[in-house]
């Protein structure tokens, strides 16, 4: 995964630097900058429906990639949700982790709940995956939601944080492929 990433900041610096040599010396003064702006305008203007039929595509492409994102982040949350068994647990400890910020410079400090369950007569840990700014409450009870075939994958069973951050991702992509799908099939003249 970190190759990944790695890989698609490379191709991301190398188009910007790609573009800035192709496009450099058009945009040497506010004037070149303003004229080009105006000449992209008009174009646009010109070229109405070819550039609606791009933003559609854009809109698709950028839906897929929230959809998927969406799954990827949320595939274990929506198991658990839909097959997933309730049962009570404790908090029995907390483990301090440290978080860089986007240009890691600064570090947030989270503390990840240890939390304790039985099942099947034997006793199950796991550290949840939403921590807190402060290490609360020790031995305090909570409900668990854990998969029956594999008990260590578990989450503590909050109603609203179990959807959270990505079934709106999902949801925002969804509507976005839809959006753009019908856009497609639209004429420019009918919408």
């Amino acid at each position: 995964m970190d190759k990944m990433v790695l890989l698609l900041k490379a191709v991301a610096a190398l188009a910007i630097i790609a573009m800035y040599f192709r496009w450099r010396h058009r945009l040497l003064t506010s004037e070149q900058a303003l004229s080009g702006i105006s000449q992209l305008a008009t174009w646009m203007g010109n070229n109405k429906a070819r550039v609606l039929r791009y933003t559609r595509v854009a809109e698709v492409l950028v839906g897929l990639f929230f959809v998927c994102f969406g799954y990827f982040i949320g595939k274990d949350h929506y198991r658990l949700i839909r097959q997933g068994v309730r049962t009570p647990g404790t908090i029995v400890g907390y483990k301090q982790e440290s978080f860089p910020d986007r240009g890691n410079t600064r570090w947030d400090t989270a503390f990840m709940p240890i939390v304790k369950f039985q099942t099947r007569g034997r006793d199950v840990e796991f550290k949840d995956w939403m921590g807190t700014n402060a290490a609360v409450g020790w031995k305090t009870p909570v409900t668990v939601l854990y998969d029956p075939d594999n008990p260590s994958v578990a989450m503590i069973d909050r109603p609203v944080w179990n959807w959270i951050p990505w079934a709106p991702t999902f949801a925002l992509g969804l509507f976005l492929i839809l959006v753009g799908i019908k856009g497609l099939f639209v004429s420019p003249e009918a919408a």
